[in-house]
């Protein structure tokens, strides 16, 4: 059990969490290795455990039927998955990828459904954190909307740095397609450009972010907006005691 409080605080929900929530939280989970590409839950399948990222992150991709599939949201230790299950749903309507291999606090749905029903300010701080993946999935439909591809490229290399803490990136044409929405000619030519400018490194695979400030420079406005969602759930984390109608995550 002291391992997994060591890793524990490294997941930036968890470590909100006052005291004697968090040993009862940990009581019931148990700390896993989550493989590159693993498919962890399966869109339209029964999902039996919750995740907490420490050093992993996860792509949560939309399945089109007929089209390349979509990623809606990324999630690394600032968060969890999948958080349907707050709001007592069995079924997920997105499928979650491993994008960067490394641990992960999972506990399983009964558990946390018992334990969200006796922790009052558990609840809150997940449900705050339901409303901020609710937001995200909305600014993601905008962001595809409105944005360039470039300027998606640039938000998606921005947010993987972020939870792979790290400018060192192992993104594959594949990954980088369901993350930006676009077909592969398309993203290879977006890197290209990239590249060409000085910005970033690429091979096949591999990326590395030479230019962590032109990059920043070249996203779009949605990046920042993600970022002030997640620093205003760090300063209230029980901003958010209703679920919101929907949450796809």
């Amino acid at each position: 059990m002291s391992v997994q409080k060591d890793f524990s605080l490294k997941n930036q929900l968890i470590a909100r969490l006052a005291p004697l929530s968090r040993s009862a939280l940990l009581e019931h989970s148990e700390l896993v290795d989550l493989n590159l590409h693993a498919e962890l839950i399966v869109a339209g399948c029964t999902g039996q455990h919750v995740y907490f990222p420490v050093d992993s992150f996860v792509s949560l991709i939309l399945p089109v039927k007929g089209d390349s599939d979509l990623e809606m949201v990324l999630v690394g230790n600032e968060g969890m998955f999948n958080t349907t299950m707050l709001l007592g749903n069995t079924t997920s309507a997105l499928t979650s990828i491993v994008q960067g291999a490394g641990r992960a606090l999972r506990i399983h749905r009964n558990a946390l459904r018992l334990r969200r029903a006796e922790d009052d300010p558990l609840r809150k701080v997940m449900l705050g954190y339901a409303s901020v993946i609710q937001q995200q999935t909305e600014q993601r439909a905008a962001c595809l909307r409105y944005h360039s591809v470039a300027q998606r490229l640039a938000r998606s290399l921005l947010m993987a740095r972020d939870r792979a803490y790290s400018n060192e990136l192992f993104l594959t044409h594949e990954s980088l397609a369901m993350m930006i929405g676009a077909r592969r000619d398309t993203v290879s030519h977006a890197a290209s450009a990239l590249q060409q400018a000085g910005i970033i490194s690429y091979t096949r695979g591999y990326m590395w972010l030479l230019d962590e400030a032109a990059l920043e420079h070249a996203t779009c406005a949605c990046y920042r907006t993600d970022l002030q969602s997640y620093s205003l759930l760090q300063r209230h984390p029980e901003a958010s005691a209703e679920a919101p109608d929907h949450v796809l995550g």
